[in-house]
């Protein structure tokens, strides 16, 4: 019995070896609602993830690398790790993540872009490489529409989170979407009635969309939440008054708002997590700070040990560190930090205050 002549078929292209080699590593996903980051595709695109088993021909992905020569060396460490994760994992979704936001914490937005976008390839049912994505994208200067798009996929996969929307809301605004920028402040009211920026966000759209009276109740509703002394909240209802004819209202709200200089909140724990991650001595001291303010000695101690290795010779780095030994019921480890805190800053009365008390409490 004769036998077929097989047809030779041509070469792989780099795209097509590209594509083999990720679904040999579990498939390239498919990002849910139909669209692909344009940064992702190019990366998977042009790139093949590699090991040490993979055949010659393969290409190996490029993983950023920031430069990290003159960075603080726990930021160092830390951003070095990250990488090493990428290239012992490849193809995991999270340690691309997980790099991408550290660099992302430290202001390495070029590296947090490319990261996030093989996040979303790898890991596509996972909100926050969206809602990351989006974040960094628009300081970046990405479109407004392509903004909304991720945020709105972010959205889809995570319904319960109101800065999704309330973000959502205001890329719609910049794209002139204001029907549906509408939809999504409401949304975000709905999951959190006290959420200021959503109603002065809606306040904004309805004023643009020639509903004075609409846009006085939110704003309104803004200023009772918190945004008294916020200008942009402030001007928005002094137009609202005035296209409602109340021109005392509009010429006394006005005034305000040229006085008001407090930013409104925006409490998004997604990227409050981003800030958390952020471990340089600057960072680091700022928590510290707030910690033991909170009365949270041991938490700001962690946080004082690593602005020490950048800041050895700061006396509030061992003043600090001194002051939280002692709440610790610590004197005697206490103590060579608070003289060392005098010899650095002799003139500082906190410093000298705190030494004296820690020297009674070891006399007695």
């Amino acid at each position: 019995m004769s036998r077929k002549t097989r047809k030779k078929s041509a070469p792989p292209t780099r795209l097509t070896s590209t594509a083999r080699t990720l679904r040999k590593r579990g498939g390239v996903a498919t990002i849910a609602g139909g669209f692909v980051l344009l940064a992702g595709l190019l990366l998977v695109a042009a790139l093949v993830f590699s090991d040490r088993q993979q055949p010659p021909n393969e290409v190996p992905v490029s993983i950023p690398a920031p430069d990290t020569q003159h960075m603080e060396g726990p930021v160092r460490r830390r951003l070095e790790n990250a990488r090493s994760a990428v290239e012992r994992r490849p193809d995991s979704g999270p340690a691309w993540g997980a790099y991408a936001a550290l660099c992302d914490a430290h202001s390495l937005y070029a590296c947090a872009q490319a990261g996030y976008s093989m996040a979303i390839e790898l890991d596509p049912q996972d909100y926050r490489w969206f809602y990351l994505q989006a974040f960094v994208s628009e300081l970046r200067g990405a479109p407004a529409d392509r903004v909304a798009a991720l945020y709105e996929q972010a959205s889809r996969l995570e319904p319960r989170l109101p800065t999704t929307f309330y973000r959502l809301g205001e890329a719609l605004t910049r794209a002139g979407r204001l029907d549906e920028a509408a939809a999504a402040y409401h949304r975000a009211i709905e999951l959190d009635p006290q959420l200021a920026v959503a109603h002065r966000g809606l306040g904004q759209v309805e004023l643009a969309q020639g509903d004075p009276l609409a846009a006085l109740v939110s704003l309104g509703q803004a200023v009772e939440l918190g945004a008294s002394r916020n200008a942009a909240t402030l001007a928005s209802l002094a137009q609202a008054q005035m296209r409602l004819g109340d021109a005392v209202a509009a010429e006394i709200t006005a005034q305000d708002a040229s006085e008001a200089s407090e930013e409104l909140a925006v409490p998004d724990p997604v990227r409050s997590g981003i800030r958390g991650m952020n471990i340089s001595s600057a960072q680091s001291a700022k928590r510290a700070a707030s910690l033991i303010e909170a009365g949270r000695y041991e938490t700001a101690l962690e946080q004082m040990r690593i602005v020490e290795e950048s800041r050895p010779d700061d006396p509030s780095t061992h003043f600090r560190i001194g002051f939280c030994l002692a709440q610790l019921g610590k004197p005697g480890e206490a103590l060579p930090r608070l003289e060392r805190a005098a010899q650095l800053a002799p003139d500082d009365a906190a410093v000298r205050r705190e030494l004296e008390r820690v020297r009674e409490l070891l006399d007695d």
